[in-house]
């Protein structure tokens, strides 16, 4: 694993990724219906973009890339509170091609630095679909609890779906 994580890169998304992202996310389309609707148009990267570059405090948004530059993965931290919270809702998503061969695994394990050391975040949730079992394996092998479930929690979709609560402290990251 220490070797996959010398070869990867982790990094914000730029204006400049629309057309290989575009290309990595419609070829992806079958992986992630129905878990995920990343954005696969034009329009819908430049919205993207926008949020992340526009609301930083926010939210944050990184690219997991190979050693050939090509997208494996995507990690975003959503509605970051701060305060007395500390707060983050962790989302993710592979490509096509990556999945199941340790890139997302590596990838989480330097967003959690990010997100704890670097942002200060105390607390990190997952929400994910209980049939989701792959995204489910990710967050347990990786130190994430499961602390409950939200029945028609988000509209994916078009659904509202059914969501397990996974969550991470900083000290369970500090323990890991």
């Amino acid at each position: 694993m220490s070797e996959l994580i010398d070869a990867i890169t982790l990094r914000e998304p730029v204006i400049q990724d629309k057309t290989l992202f575009l290309k990595a996310m419609n070829q992806s389309q079958p992986l992630h219906d129905p878990w995920v609707s990343p954005p696969k148009t034009s329009e819908e990267f430049d919205v993207y973009i926008h949020k992340y570059a526009e609301n930083q405090d926010q939210n944050k948004s990184f690219l997991l890339l190979n050693q050939s530059g090509n997208i494996a993965g995507v990690f975003n931290i959503n509605q970051i509170v701060r305060g007395f919270l500390q707060s983050g809702y962790l989302g993710f998503y592979a490509v096509e091609g990556y999945a199941g061969q340790g890139y997302m695994s590596a990838g989480l394990k330097l967003v959690l630095k990010k997100a704890f050391e670097e942002l200060g975040l105390h607390r990190l949730e997952a929400n994910i679909q209980p049939d989701n079992f792959r995204s489910i394996n990710l967050v347990k092998k990786n130190g994430f609890k499961k602390e409950g479930f939200s029945p028609r929690y988000l509209k994916i979709n078009g659904e509202w779906r059914d969501h397990e609560r996974w969550a991470m402290t900083y000290e369970d990251f500090e323990n890991l």
